[in-house]
């Protein structure tokens, strides 16, 4: 008895151990900063800046005399934007990449609170500045599918497209960790299921059918929440392939295109 009572107070202490380690090293488990790689300079791109109260948020501007739809790109959890700015220079569009705060030149410590927060203010931002007319479609990559989408929600924006989304961190974090309370010790969730009320009715959904990072069964459960006039593209790959890759480019390429066909305006 006294044996199983020692064991059972050794187990309690290692689980214990285990929550407060998870509680604690989240932040460093979700975010994953990095500094600035590159500075582009081709041209038709050009550096921008958006103030918050705690932070500068800097990035990108491709084609700002594009007569296309305003783009914003919020990428994923690794991604360091200097390194994406190419892939939207083809598009005729005006496509802004801002890093997140901490990320790139961003100032600032990333949390979940702050990012969704800022993202709808980089949306409001650049509104102003390109908007004027123009239709806005937001992009969002993994990570920041779930921060596109309640920028969508917040803002009311034409156009929506989620590449590799999820329902929220918290059901993510779940599924890896089955036996902890996630919803007591997470601290940083993103509940993008809780802004498909107020998504646009024009939406593209891409996702990998092998995809172990955002489980392809948590992509299709958001997708059976959303409207069925939702465009939803399945590649066979795996998570973080290349935006270039087919089907992928050529989808969001098609989706952005159509903003700026005068049935769009």
């Amino acid at each position: 008895m006294e044996l199983a009572l020692r064991l059972a107070g050794i187990l309690a202490v290692g689980y214990a151990a285990i929550c407060l380690a998870l509680f604690l090293l989240q932040g460093r488990m979700i975010f994953f900063p990095r500094p600035l790689q590159a500075t582009p300079s081709a041209p038709g791109v050009a550096p921008v800046a958006v103030e918050r109260p705690d932070a500068v948020l800097r990035g990108w501007v491709t084609n700002p005399d594009a007569a296309g739809p305003l783009v914003i790109y919020f990428g994923g959890n690794a991604e360091e934007l200097s390194e994406t700015v190419a892939t939207f220079a083809g598009l005729d569009a005006v496509t802004a990449l801002v890093n997140y705060r901490g990320y790139g030149a961003s100032s600032g410590l990333p949390s979940a609170a702050h990012l969704v927060a800022d993202a709808a203010a980089v949306v409001e931002d650049l509104r102003e500045r390109f908007g004027a007319e123009r239709k806005t479609v937001l992009i969002g990559r993994s990570l920041g599918s779930g921060i596109a989408a309640l920028a969508a929600q917040a803002t009311g924006v034409d156009g929506l497209i989620l590449v590799s989304p999820y329902r929220s961190i918290e059901r993510i974090a779940q599924s890896r960790f089955p036996y902890i309370p996630v919803r007591w010790l997470l601290r940083h969730n993103i509940d993008a299921a809780a802004a498909v009320p107020g998504l646009p009715p024009r939406t593209l959904v891409v996702y990998a059918v092998a995809d172990r990072v955002v489980p392809t069964a948590e992509s299709r459960a958001l997708v059976a929440l959303l409207p069925p006039t939702t465009q939803v593209v399945e590649f066979n790959g795996v998570h973080g392939v290349p935006l270039t890759t087919p089907p992928i480019w050529p989808a969001i390429s098609a989706f952005v295109a159509a903003f700026a066909a005068p049935a769009a305006r």
